[in-house]
């Protein structure tokens, strides 16, 4: 079954199941600007965002591009307010050599899925099938030959928030691989937020996330973000952060390779 194939039988099943909700009880909202229920996780190098950051250590550069758009949104008055939305996220990872003065595009990687998360007083939640690809990029120089980097994955993903601190977990498992490594994974983390630092805008903030999974090996990546965010009050705007990373890289072609930097990131949020 190809990839395009796949994908519309996923959406299929989300809005046959969707569709059962009664409409009387049920408020529908479509292709209104909203952000996502499940809010994007902050120390996960893997997740679609606008940012980019140099390492201290090494002479190179991370840029990502993406984001998520939403479709549609349901609504239950119930106890809880349950919320349901539904939409797309894609994303562009790159990563970037420094030479002198020009920075040449040693490998990207393209991400594009669908999601539909759920929101229900404290909990949020988030199921998503996505497809990634990963090629060498011209500017490379090194001696390591171009690999096929292609896979499909289910994650569910699950969190509760207080008001300070969010814990989240998820799994991961690919229906389709190639190389055949990163068949599944474990991961867990959490996030501490400050309170309007000053009485203004800025909140400091630190996240870990913890990623598990089989290649060549077991393998335990390790990401920590600590900064700062300037947010508004839907919670988008620009985050500065150092981060360090700990484990294999996250880029496909090099998806073998250990890998552990410090570095200054600006995101921004939307």
């Amino acid at each position: 079954m190809t990839p395009i194939r796949r994908l519309f039988m996923v959406c299929s099943v989300i809005v046959l199941l969707i569709s059962h909700a009664s409409a009387d009880a049920a408020t529908w909202r479509f292709a209104s600007p909203q952000t996502r229920l499940f809010r994007p996780l902050l120390a996960d190098p893997t997740e679609t965002r606008f940012g980019f950051y140099p390492y201290l250590n090494k002479n190179r550069l991370e840029g990502d591009i993406g984001g998520s758009w939403e479709a549609f949104d349901v609504s239950w008055d119930d106890s809880q307010q349950t919320r349901l939305r539904f939409g797309l996220h894609a994303g562009v990872f790159t990563l970037l050599r420094k030479d002198g003065v020009t920075y040449p595009l040693d490998t990207v990687d393209f991400l594009i899925g669908i999601h539909t998360d759920v929101q229900r007083g404290l909990f949020t939640g988030r199921f998503e099938f996505t497809h990634v690809s990963a090629h060498l990029a011209d500017g490379f120089k090194g001696m390591r030959p171009s690999i096929t980097y292609s896979r499909e994955y289910f994650t569910l993903y699950g969190a509760y928030q207080w008001p300070y601190i969010r814990l989240y977990t998820s799994l991961r498992l690919s229906n389709h691989a190639i190389p055949d490594t990163r068949r599944w994974r474990l991961q867990a983390g959490g996030e501490l937020i400050s309170g309007r630092l000053f009485g203004h805008i800025p909140r400091s903030y630190i996240a870990y996330d913890l990623r598990f999974f089989r290649d060549n090996g077991a393998v335990a990546n390790q990401t920590i973000q600590a900064g700062f965010l300037i947010h508004n009050t839907a919670r988008t705007g620009l985050r500065m952060a150092f981060i360090v990373h700990i484990g294999r890289n996250e880029h496909g072609q090099f998806h073998d390779l250990n890998d552990q930097y410090m570095g200054l990131g600006l995101f921004f949020d939307l």
